[in-house]
């Protein structure tokens, strides 16, 4: 039998939402994984322009739900959708967690920020 999934966003707190939010964006931080997401837009950036917004989709989301993903689940999040939400609830009362939301929002829709403003994020938490 499988174990119940955790309740929804009960144990869910700005300190445990920072946490994640810092350790997933150290990942998308490390130059190996700044490299793929930037070599992924170099791809989108030679289709024609009206195919880049999907592009930017296909090839950015596998990405950012692989790295996103494994630290998610380490908390006990099923999954990246389920695991934004969660957070997303807490950033509406704590404008760090909120940042660090819209900054992994910012990635998958192509805006990846760069290891500075990451940096600069991570120091927050």
């Amino acid at each position: 039998m499988a174990a119940a999934p955790p309740p929804m966003n009960a144990s869910m707190t700005p300190e445990k939402a920072k946490l994640i939010l810092k350790e997933t964006i150290t990942l998308f931080s490390q130059p190996e994984n700044q490299q793929r997401l930037t070599d992924a837009l170099a791809e989108v950036a030679q289709l024609p322009p009206e195919q880049q917004p999907m592009g930017k989709m296909a090839k950015l989301m596998p990405i950012v739900t692989e790295l996103a993903g494994g630290k998610l689940q380490e908390y006990g999040l099923p999954n990246v959708m389920m695991g934004v939400m969660q957070i997303q609830a807490v950033g509406q009362q704590d404008p760090v967690v909120m940042e660090g939301v819209q900054l992994l929002t910012a990635a998958t829709m192509g805006n990846v920020p760069d290891a500075a403003t990451l940096q600069a994020f991570v120091a927050k938490c």
